[in-house]
């Protein structure tokens, strides 16, 4: 079944980037939607560059506040005098050594007891 004329107009209106680039006919049976195709696909190109770069230069502008942070955060540790997240964990392992001792040397005594009688 062949489409009317209105109808492949329709048609020619839906496919725009297909038609315009693929179809080797198509400039010629439809040269005023071709050539509207043809500025859609340059304006839709044109906004999709216009977006890259904004998104590429929204992405520097972050990693540039993250490393001013950053370096603001070392500049107050280095204020204070205090240490950096994860330097003052020499405490935590001498405490769990003395509870270990404390463990063994308590589990050493029940031996003992038990031993004895």
């Amino acid at each position: 079944m062949a489409a009317t004329s209105a109808e492949r107009v329709l048609y020619a209106a839906k496919s725009r980037k297909w038609n315009s680039t693929q179809h080797n006919k198509f400039p010629i049976e439809f040269p005023v939607e071709h050539a509207a195709n043809l500025e859609w696909i340059r304006k839709t190109e044109e906004e999709a560059a216009r977006k890259r770069a904004e998104e590429e230069l929204r992405g520097i502008e972050n990693k540039a506040e993250q490393e001013r942070n950053a370096m603001q955060q070392q500049q107050l540790q280095g204020a204070r005098g205090g240490k950096a997240r994860g330097e003052g964990f020499a405490g935590k392992w001498i405490v769990v050594g003395v509870v270990g001792v404390v463990i063994a040397l308590r589990a050493w005594q029940r031996y003992q007891e038990g031993a004895s009688v």
